[in-house]
């Protein structure tokens, strides 16, 4: 009878649990205020170890500085092979997959800890010559917990015959340096240092684009998110890609790093340490996809939005869409943070590729 009354009660308490989470996710100041606490939390870490840097450092780099340039793919060589541990899939409907990490080095170690590497995971059928590669760039905060999400995407991807290839991000998952905790340390209070973390993420994913392509793959596809959304989107002014899906993209890096009221105190402090707000714009918006094409047709791109998304905005995104040949776009009633709870988005993107397909034969 105890025990009865015992999983009466878990039931209860799950179905509890469940509403309540119903409840808060059709409350979109809730959801808001999801997303403004995760940025007012970065902006607290970055201002933990905030230093006076000298503006005039970031005037010299950016009269340097080209996006060509600093994204440029590198040679990768040919990676350590790893098991792919805690992030192995069961998909019952494709036996016999095969998944790995991939491990290769990279001159952003030179920015981020002396060990990182660049760290793709990999599910594949068979071998990566004559294959099509979907490449997926994940944004911050990815990590196991976020995998219980973003398999339903996976999923979707390999039943399809793609072969998945997922860019580990710095500072998340295998490339946490001793000391760190997810994500902390990617943004800094240094300008220049920024911009270079953008402009390196972004050179690494086409040297993960290069790589594939040496390896005789018939074509690469993509879906990057947040700010790996950004990652790819820049990318794509130089690589051309079969199709491709962002969720929730960082469309302008300054709505983040200088307009969004939770990171004030980072802008006052700049301010007072002699940097023109002008100037801090134009850095940003020059590793911002809002300022750069992409080669990909606009109905090869799909755009999965969140409505109450405090990073980029409604207004935002039709500007993009304006400037950018009206790629195709979906929007959901989430936030940024919370985007992955609606299970209309694994659905949407999963008609999405059938029709990329179909359209293709």
């Amino acid at each position: 009878m105890k025990a009865y009354i015992s999983i009466k009660n878990k039931r209860a308490a799950s179905i509890t649990a469940a509403l309540l989470i119903l409840l808060f996710l059709s409350c979109s100041d809730f959801q808001k205020y999801l997303d403004k606490s995760g940025i007012e939390s970065s902006c607290k870490e970055i201002m933990r170890d905030y230093q006076k840097e000298n503006p005039e450092v970031l005037s010299l780099f950016l009269k340097n500085f080209s996006l060509a340039k600093y994204t440029e793919p590198f040679d990768t060589g040919e990676p350590e092979v790893r098991s792919i541990g805690e992030w192995k899939l069961d998909i019952p409907e494709v036996p016999g997959l095969i998944q790995e990490k991939l491990f290769f080095n990279t001159p952003l170690s030179a920015l981020t800890h002396r060990d990182d590497k660049l760290v793709l995971y990999i599910y594949r059928k068979a071998e990566i010559k004559g294959g099509r590669v979907l490449l997926f760039v994940p944004g911050m905060g990815v990590s196991n917990f976020a995998l219980l999400f973003i398999k339903h995407f996976f999923k979707e991807i390999i039943s399809r015959g793609y072969i998945l290839a997922v860019y580990v991000p710095p500072y998340h998952l295998d490339r946490i340096p001793p000391g760190k905790n997810q994500g902390e340390g990617f943004f800094t209070h240094d300008s220049v240092r920024n911009i270079k973390m953008i402009a390196g993420c972004t050179s690494e994913v086409r040297s993960a684009v290069k790589y594939f392509k040496l390896k005789g793959v018939s074509d690469i596809s993509a879906w990057g998110g947040s700010m790996g959304g950004s990652f790819l989107l820049l990318s794509a002014e130089f690589e051309t890609y079969s199709h491709i899906t962002t969720m929730i993209p960082v469309l302008d890096w300054n709505t983040l790093l200088l307009d969004s009221p939770e990171v004030c105190e980072l802008k006052k402090r700049l301010m007072a340490d002699g940097y023109s707000e002008d100037k801090l714009r134009y850095a940003y918006s020059i590793v911002s996809p809002i300022e750069h094409r992409v080669i990909t047709p606009p109905d090869k791109i799909l755009i999965l939005f969140a409505k109450y998304d405090q990073l980029t905005s409604l207004a935002l995104l039709e500007k993009y869409r304006e400037t950018h040949n009206n790629p195709m776009v979906k929007i959901y009633n989430r936030s940024h943070a919370t985007i992955l709870t609606d299970f209309a988005v694994y659905d949407d993107y999963a008609t999405q590729l059938d029709m990329w397909a179909k359209n293709k034969n």
